[in-house]
């Protein structure tokens, strides 16, 4: 591969970082599509083989959020329909650990809305959860419980807690049109309470709300800065009650270019691909792994159905990749 992207693609290959004037340039419509993907699934190739990591998620408080995040159907500040439900126990939340390990996923995301932990009695209750998750091996444990300390981290290490989620959803300078009842510190701090606590990083963000491919760019970037595990990577479904409402979905195009251009970033580091992934690929959805996509998300999403995680295994025996275990 020559050109620009050969270029910066045996920098990445032997170990170099892509500046941020390289990474800016590879976003431009001027760098081919084709070329741009070709590069990335040669990284991931590279750091993954050909193995897929596949995770799955269950909605264990829903709605009612304080938070007033203006993609999310779950905010309290929203008319839009979600069912709202409280903590739906320890027992539930390992039935859906297992049902995840018999779709091919390696790992359940346990996720409640709201900006924290609602009280000491819900934390342990989910203490409990993880441990019986982690205990059962079906599947890894991981959480998505809001603003954490590290001292709360460290409990949920304890009980056998793989990996923590907190996306940063977009840039610095983007995220106050998004969000205004919490500022993006808040959110790092916690990444860094994480890390700092001994556990696995899952941080990415959303894509489609009116940012900028600097901005795109300013979020990969702080992401390796901070040395973040995983990165999922979510396409904006336009929510029905929501501001975002009458924003248009992703193209394809734009959709595996962004995947392709967090590949170059963030070479040895998971990138998964996860909501909005049907909406806006279609039928093009094998494409994220040819664009760099070392896994993604199976089964359904928080408020929303995702595709059977059937449909998943087919697609990928298909591409002649594995299912990592």
């Amino acid at each position: 591969m020559g050109g620009f992207v050969g270029e910066v693609l045996e920098k990445v290959l032997g170990g170099g970082k892509v500046t941020r004037g390289e990474a800016e340039r590879l976003a431009r419509d001027e760098v081919l599509i084709d070329a741009l993907m070709g590069g990335a699934a040669v990284i991931r190739e590279k750091h993954f083989g050909r193995m897929v990591g596949l995770c799955s998620v269950v909605n264990a408080r829903s709605g009612v959020c304080s938070e007033d995040c203006s993609f999310c159907a779950q905010s309290a500040r929203w008319k839009t329909g979600v069912e709202r439900f409280g903590w739906i126990g320890e027992e539930r939340v390992a039935v859906a650990a297992r049902r995840a390990g018999e779709s091919g996923a390696s790992m359940l995301g346990i996720v409640t809305s709201g900006r924290s932990v609602d009280g000491d009695d819900e934390f342990e209750e989910i203490l409990d959860a993880v441990e019986r998750v982690a205990g059962d091996g079906s599947v890894d444990a991981c959480a998505s419980l809001g603003m954490l300390h590290e001292d709360q981290a460290g409990r949920l290490k304890e009980r056998g807690l793989r990996r923590y989620h907190h996306n940063l959803e977009t840039s610095r300078g983007f995220f106050p049109g998004v969000c205004s009842t919490h500022v993006y510190d808040d959110m790092v701090d916690t990444v860094r309470a994480v890390k700092a606590a001994g556990l696995e990083v899952c941080c990415g963000g959303i894509f489609g709300l009116g940012e900028s491919w600097t901005d795109r760019v300013d979020l990969a970037l702080t992401l390796r800065d901070l040395g973040v595990d995983s990165v999922p990577l979510n396409f904006l479904i336009p929510i029905p009650g929501t501001p975002l409402a009458s924003r248009p979905l992703l193209s394809p195009e734009e959709a595996l270019r962004i995947i392709a251009l967090f590949r170059f970033i963030l070479p040895d580091v998971e990138i998964r691909v996860c909501g909005g992934r049907e909406a806006c690929l279609g039928d093009l959805q094998a494409r994220i792994f040819h664009a760099g996509a070392s896994g993604t998300m199976t089964g359904d999403y928080l408020t929303r159905a995702g595709r059977r995680p059937s449909e998943d295994l087919e697609m990928i025996k298909a591409l002649g990749l594995e299912v990592a275990r």
